[in-house]
């Protein structure tokens, strides 16, 4: 995986996603002139995360679905896992992750996909003792690269667009100085990511903070605290974009779980922000978007982000 997304391929990949999001743009300018509002939250922001990764990973080719539809899976599916949905709502999102899950083994059953894709990856693939991977590791692969893929950098562009446009003068400046976004992007990142928390297993017995832990135990990593360390930022509330230890949160993971989309993610937060404060500088937060909030176990984002010109 982490070939597909190392940074030689990130660096390579900025005139698609600047093209990815001017068509995205022109979506937006159109719904703005006819409706008078648009939501970035199920447009651009979605949107852009979806086609880049497709294209990225080499499966825009291979899908015989559209966005809407990844995009309900991938919802039911974050949801079930990470939700505590009940009863007639939890069988309702069993069957669109089963749904998503079918669709999936037909995909990575396909013949003879192309070398320099993740289907091409996964099928020239060998374990340890020199089998090639099953059915069920490459459909749980796919899975997972979509969702991670897509719902999460959907959710970081929902965040940042909300806090932009809600600090007064803020999106005139990113308008006006392009440069100064990016360092601002990735004060979000610490103090506000998308994945809150994040379950592990210790794979050995082992002592946190005085507290004796058998092999197996479960943990829920707190994440989203590590950005408001005190003892590593001085006054985390703020957002100072130029902190000189700005990365040393742990939005993305570390070590070996260190998210391997992490560069890309930060390359598209700051394409898909400068691009829309230049395109749309007049750009404003409705007085009708909701406040509510994506709240599962690991996962918070704004739901909407409706936005207004003048």
């Amino acid at each position: 995986m982490t070939k597909l997304f190392n940074a030689q391929a990130v660096d390579a990949s900025v005139p698609m996603v600047e093209k990815v999001v001017a068509e995205a743009l022109d979506d937006v300018e159109r719904r703005l002139a006819a409706d008078g509002a648009c939501d970035l939250a199920t447009t651009i922001a979605r949107d852009v995360p979806f086609r880049v990764m497709l294209r990225l990973l080499g499966l825009e080719s291979a899908i015989d679905v559209d966005i809407d539809t990844l995009a309900r899976w991938s919802d039911a599916s974050l949801e079930l896992f990470w939700g505590r949905p009940r009863g007639e709502r939890e069988v309702a999102l069993a069957r669109e992750a089963a749904e998503f899950y079918a669709w999936l083994t037909a995909l990575v059953s396909k013949p003879a996909p192309e070398e320099a894709t993740l289907l091409g990856a996964l099928a020239a693939h060998r374990l340890p003792d020199g089998e090639p991977l099953g059915v069920t590791q490459k459909a749980a692969v796919v899975y997972f690269m979509i969702i991670a893929g897509q719902m999460t950098t959907t959710q970081m562009l929902s965040t940042m667009y909300r806090r932009a446009l809600q600090e007064p003068g803020l999106w005139q400046r990113f308008a006006e100085a392009p440069a100064t976004v990016e360092p601002w992007t990735e004060e979000v990142l610490r103090r506000d990511p998308p994945i809150t928390t994040w379950r592990r297993v210790t794979g050995r017995p082992m002592t946190l903070s005085g507290v004796d832990l058998p092999a197996g135990a479960p943990l829920l990593l707190m994440l989203s605290s590590t950005g408001s360390d005190t003892e590593v930022f001085e006054n985390p509330e703020q957002l100072c974009p130029h902190r000189a230890n700005v990365r040393k949160h742990l939005s993305f993971g570390v070590g070996r779980h260190r998210c391997s989309g992490a560069e890309l993610a930060r390359m598209e937060a700051d394409v898909v922000m400068r691009m829309t404060a230049e395109r749309l500088p007049d750009l404003r937060l409705s007085d009708r978007s909701s406040t509510e909030m994506l709240a599962l176990l690991s996962f918070r984002a704004p739901l909407q982000v409706l936005v207004e010109r003048g």
